[in-house]
């Protein structure tokens, strides 16, 4: 029985949030600096603690780096007031849900075993949100109970995305390290899906399986062309969602077509 590692992109992968995040850093900035927030950084596929940084920069603001854990706090503890928005203006993208349970039904050796995949899932989230924004928008959207957020990992961990793989990996390996072979989940034992570029050289960066979906503001082409392993125009077909997946544990060659293992 080997251990795989999934990691799920949020924003445009799983969820739309409806616009709260953007937001939740005009409060904060308001909050901190008493002025409005003229420009937002870009934030697709980047980190809260990069966006941040910039965001400041682009305020003019003096020793913007002095600000980047202030900022983080005053996200941190405005996130709980924005559930319910996000629960108004937000959704989980088709087949979200479903792919997730699928996923979640394969944690346990027996199910993976009864499949006959010989593959037991860890299934966490690699985002650019600080942790307490993730798991609001996650329990807005009713999908905070289908993964193990702690094995995870956020924003707040790192400004680089490319940093985050491993992160998710210690804390993984931390908790389920010696249970099964692969338990490290090096190299090909981790996956990471999501709509962006960023994503997919994140993934590619640790060694990782790099698998693109196709629900954001990039094309398909562009996640292949980024060198994803196996693209998904969406997650609403479960059964190629985990194909795409799953065939981690074999070898993959990048720019494969939409599943291809």
């Amino acid at each position: 029985m080997s251990d795989l590692l999934v990691l799920w992109d949020l924003d445009g992968t799983l969820l739309n949030a409806g616009g709260v995040g953007a937001e939740l850093y005009t409060m904060v900035f308001d909050q901190l600096f008493g002025r409005s927030l003229d420009a937002l950084a870009p934030m697709a596929g980047r980190t809260d603690r990069a966006i941040i940084l910039e965001t400041l920069e682009l305020a003019g603001i003096a020793e913007p780096r002095r600000y980047v854990d202030p900022f983080i706090a005053g996200l941190t503890a405005r996130a709980p007031s924005v559930r319910e928005a996000i629960a108004l203006q937000g959704r989980a993208l088709p087949g979200a849900t479903a792919a997730l349970a699928a996923l979640a039904a394969l944690s346990s050796g027996r199910d993976g075993a009864a499949s006959g995949l010989g593959v037991r899932v860890r299934q966490s989230v690699l985002t650019g949100n600080i942790r307490s924004v993730a798991e609001v928008k996650l329990a807005a959207l009713g999908l905070r109970n289908l993964l193990e957020l702690s094995i995870g990992a956020y924003g707040d961990d790192h400004e680089a995305r490319t940093e985050l793989v491993g992160v998710a990996r210690r804390r993984a390996a931390a908790r389920y390290g010696g249970s099964a072979p692969g338990a490290d989940f090096g190299g090909l034992s981790t996956v990471v899906a999501g709509d962006t570029p960023l994503d997919i050289s994140a993934a590619l960066a640790a060694g990782a399986r790099a698998v693109g979906v196709a629900t954001g503001p990039f094309t398909a082409a562009d996640l292949r062309a980024a060198g994803a392993h196996a693209v998904l125009p969406d997650l609403t077909d479960t059964g190629l969602v985990l194909s795409a997946l799953l065939s981690a544990l074999r070898s993959a060659s990048p720019g494969g077509a939409p599943g291809d293992p």
